[in-house]
């Protein structure tokens, strides 16, 4: 079992990120990807569970095209295949117990897809900087599911961004979600995060990172996740949290709802606008 290790620790304290090589065996990333793959050809049977983002946002009068879905949120807190393969594995929570201590609470899930030529890009960003809340000890995890290359879109981190502010984001015309300022991360050096299925990569809340379109032949699918501690789950209400890890077990799907339940009584504040030209 990959306990955390020390090179790790040291990694994500300078760097602010570390990848861990193997962390799920090939058996359970095939069946994560195959359950996504189904899900995708035979849509309408999850239909309302999941929040299916089109790389088109906005454009609701546009047919269903599986080749054209960015984002399939909180399906792995519907599924099972990716909430005991991934969510709620022992080896991941054994590393997402270095950032949460013996409860682990699931505060957000998602399949990220990059199809074949048309995946399009994920903006600069700060996961802090779109919750827009303090949860600066979550664990933040991606695992590959096909490989991530330089060619296909991998992550793209900048080193030792965490150590800095957490910078108001911009909401852009164009924008598919807040984004860091534009002329704040041109021509930034970064570290590209290539990753072989079942290879992941966990990170601090502050860490700048993007990852660009996919203009090659292959596709690039990945599933990720936070993990929230207990006492911040506790101050923080505006999210519908699952208990993912509690006393050091993992949980059984279908993943209990956190108590209290979630309220929202302090709506995150809007984005700041870019001025018009």
């Amino acid at each position: 079992m990959p306990t955390i290790r020390d090179e790790w620790k040291t990694a994500l304290a300078a760097q602010g990120y570390f990848v861990v090589p193997r962390l799920l065996d090939l058996a359970t990333v095939a069946s994560i990807r195959r359950t996504i793959l189904d899900f995708l050809n035979s849509p309408v049977e999850g239909k309302g569970n999941l929040d299916q983002e089109s790389f088109a946002r906005g454009k609701s009068d546009l047919p269903y095209d599986p080749t054209n879905i960015r984002k399939l949120g909180q399906m792995g807190r519907h599924t099972e295949a990716i909430w005991d393969g991934w969510l709620t594995n022992p080896d991941v929570l054994e590393i997402v117990r270095y950032f949460t201590g013996k409860d682990a609470l699931l505060k957000f899930d998602s399949v990220f897809l990059k199809p074949a030529k048309v995946g399009g890009a994920t903006p600069w960003h700060q996961d802090i900087g779109l919750w827009r809340d303090t949860d600066h000890t979550a664990a933040n995890g991606w695992v590959a599911l096909d490989p991530a290359t330089r060619e296909n879109g991998c992550m793209q981190f900048v080193r030792g961004s965490h150590l800095g502010e957490v910078v108001p984001h911009i909401a852009y015309e164009d924008s598919i979600h807040g984004e860091l300022p534009r002329e704040l991360v041109a021509g930034v050096d970064v570290d590209h995060i290539e990753l072989e299925p079942g290879d992941a990569v966990f990170w601090h809340s502050n860490l700048w990172h993007y990852s660009p379109p996919n203009p090659s032949d292959r596709r690039r699918i990945a599933t990720a996740a936070v993990w929230s501690q207990l006492g911040f789950a506790q101050s923080a209400r505006r999210w519908r949290y699952l208990w993912a890890m509690r006393d050091g077990q993992p949980c059984p799907f279908p993943g209990e709802p956190y108590d209290p339940p979630y309220v929202d009584e302090k709506p995150a504040p809007p984005f700041e606008k870019a001025p018009a030209y």
